[in-house]
């Protein structure tokens, strides 16, 4: 996360993951001190995001860039998941804020943010039985940077910060993976052991 902040010059790159029941706990930060208040392993309510933000994060993978002084939103979108087809990434629209999200940035003394979800196939995550929006992707979290300045993000910061989201999204997989290799690992070794005793006796 250093390694992030230190190449966007910002004050803030967190690591934001959905847990089970919608809400976000804050499970990585990078932070300059001083700046911004410390959020790690704070904890979010699930309608922090709403659902429609989570379909677009899960079907454009699109990225939010919020400017809070001005209260606009840029979307910045990458593949489209469907038909893989790269979309136009030279187009950032515009729209309002919500203002009940100027009003968290706002408290927390940002003035400028970029989020970058965090998606997984479903079949990496062992949730294979998601609703149809979902059922081949999960937003598994959000990469977010916070500054405390409006400042333009620029083409090139977009596309290190998701050639840096893609690495995670590599490494939380490849973690799923493992740790379900274990978990098959233990219950073969529990059954062969009841087998054995069963033998025994």
């Amino acid at each position: 996360m250093a390694e992030v902040r230190s190449f966007l010059s910002t004050d803030r790159v967190k690591i934001y993951q959905f847990q089970p029941d919608g809400h976000g706990l804050v499970i990585a930060e990078s932070i300059q001190e001083g700046r911004l208040p410390p959020l790690l392993r704070l904890n979010f309510p699930a309608d922090d995001i709403p659902p429609d933000a989570r379909e677009l994060f899960v079907k454009a993978r699109q990225r939010s860039i919020v400017n809070v002084t001005t209260h606009e939103i840029g979307t910045s979108p990458l593949n489209c998941p469907e038909t893989g087809k790269p979309l136009d990434q030279q187009d950032i629209r515009y729209r309002p804020v919500d203002p009940c999200h100027v009003e968290d940035l706002t408290a927390m003394g940002v003035k400028s943010s970029v989020v970058v979800p965090i998606v997984l196939k479903s079949k990496e995550t062992g949730k294979d039985s998601l609703p149809s929006l979902q059922a081949a992707y999960q937003l598994w979290g959000l990469l977010v940077s916070h500054h405390s300045e409006a400042r333009v993000v620029t083409e090139q910061e977009l596309l290190f910060i998701q050639s840096v989201v893609d690495q995670v999204a590599i490494a939380i997989s490849q973690s799923i993976l493992l740790n379900q290799v274990r978990d098959r690992t233990a219950e073969l070794q529990q059954t062969n052991t009841e087998q054995h005793s069963t033998i025994i006796f």
